[in-house]
């Protein structure tokens, strides 16, 4: 079966690698996907041999995007692609004037990546959306968002979490003290981690913080941060700078390590000793499945997708967002009840892999796309 995947980003983030493994999944499974992107989008560079043609647009207007929207009709009708997968809400726009204006027949997948935020049940989002053939979304939660904050039809919306590759964490790769040597690290105490791009939405500064209350408690706690800050992004640079002020400060440099990210994720999971989610709000929260494959004790923030994937406290340690108190005081909890802690950890890695290996999003996505191409040769 022929389809076609839209994604016009050009950075390297969680969005664009569950959009390539999802990719490289559906080509095993014998589907020819064409790829609708930018020249210099990162995907594009990674893993031009994965798809079978390639549609480059130019023009970068974010709406009333009309140029590209009849480019896009024109190569998917001369490729005889009937199927069009949407992930990023920057791109719904130009997807729908394809749809209305050039291309009536063409099916759409939306899988969301991002909450819904503000009510969008204006005219101009409902147009959008209405474009949208299935919406599949990771949790429960995001789902009930799309009925409070959308016109969109609640029947087609899909749960179908995002997943990943359950042996590459539950087999663990390195023993600690391996992980560790990797890393150039020597802990005295009990290591805390962090992993993601450095930013102020990730949190890195708030875990620094409260490092700097426990250790006036007189609690001995070492913080890994396994991460970069974007280059060409002035936000990100300034506040990578005020975390290394403040380690400097308040002299951490010896219980704070700063990795730069790597591909090799495991090496992070298997060093340390407890996995800190410290943003503001995370769609899905990739990390927090791998952590919990990993058989982690968890500490996260109660917000977004976190809380549901935790199961509300069950499955890891939930505070709230910036409170060094709650922070603190169930970051003690975890590491002074070692047996609760790996409990916790035991049923997390059980429930994730129950719920979160590849299987589950891949067939899911295919039984939504077999029956276009069962609807298609009814109409044939």
């Amino acid at each position: 079966m022929k389809i076609a995947f839209i994604i016009t980003s050009t950075g390297w983030g969680g969005l664009e690698m569950n959009v390539l493994k999802l990719a490289t999944l559906l080509s095993e499974k014998g589907y020819s996907i064409s790829l609708i992107t930018q020249e210099k989008s990162t995907i594009f560079n990674k893993r031009k041999d994965l798809f079978f043609s390639t549609i480059l647009l130019n023009n970068r207007r974010k709406y009333f995007n009309f140029i590209s929207a009849k480019i896009i009709s024109k190569s998917l009708k001369n490729e005889g692609i009937r199927t069009l997968m949407v992930f990023d809400n920057k791109d719904i726009d130009v997807v729908a004037w394809t749809k209305r204006l050039f291309y009536n027949n063409l099916n759409v997948i939306y899988q969301q990546q991002m909450q819904i935020g503000i009510n969008k049940k204006d005219l101009i989002h409902t147009f959008r959306f209405n474009s949208i053939n299935y919406w599949i979304s990771p949790l429960q939660y995001l789902k009930n968002e799309i009925s409070d904050r959308t016109k969109f039809p609640i029947e087609r919306v899909k749960v179908i979490p995002l997943c990943v590759d359950i042996k590459k964490f539950t087999h663990r790769k390195y023993s600690k003290q391996e992980a560790l040597q990797i890393l150039n690290i020597i802990p005295q105490a009990p290591l805390i981690g962090i992993i993601g791009r450095i930013s102020k939405k990730k949190g890195q500064l708030f875990l620094v913080e409260s490092l700097i209350k426990l250790k006036q408690m007189g609690i001995d706690i070492e913080l890994l941060i396994f991460g970069s800050a974007t280059i060409n992004d002035p936000e990100c640079q300034n506040y990578y700078n005020d975390l290394l002020k403040k380690i400097k400060q308040n002299k951490l440099e010896d219980v704070v390590h700063i990795v730069k990210f790597q591909e090799d994720v495991s090496v992070f999971y298997n060093a340390v000793d407890v996995f800190a989610l410290a943003s503001h709000s995370e769609t899905f929260g990739m990390v927090t499945v791998e952590a919990m494959l990993s058989k982690l004790p968890i500490i996260a923030t109660q917000s977004g997708g976190t809380s549901e994937i935790l199961d509300y406290g069950k499955l890891g340690l939930l505070y709230e967002y910036e409170n060094y108190d709650d922070f603190c005081k169930k970051l003690i909890w975890l590491i002074s009840n070692k047996i609760e802690s790996e409990n916790m950890a035991i049923l997390a890695q059980r429930t994730a892999c129950d719920k979160y290996c590849q299987e589950i999003e891949i067939n899911g996505i295919d039984c939504l796309l077999k029956k276009f191409s069962t609807e298609e040769n009814r109409q044939n």
